[in-house]
């Protein structure tokens, strides 16, 4: 699957595709992947990981802006 699954990802986005490339290949990359060999479950991993930090960084932000 590797670097055609992560191209699908960085297209199927619908942002432009340069700055999205170089974000996700660093996200890849601080998680010891590489993406010419991703598979699903590695690409599930880290997705979930970063979703799971961009809603705690949500959570906080909301938090401070009520406070």
């Amino acid at each position: 699957m590797g670097n055609n699954l992560a191209k699908t990802v960085v297209a199927a986005t619908g942002l432009p595709q340069d700055p999205v490339e170089r974000e996700f290949n660093t996200l890849l990359e601080k998680h010891g992947k590489n993406p010419d060999s991703l598979t699903l479950e590695e690409l599930r991993e880290v997705m979930a990981e970063y979703l799971q930090m961009v809603f705690l960084e949500m959570h906080v932000e909301d938090g401070a802006e009520s406070a």
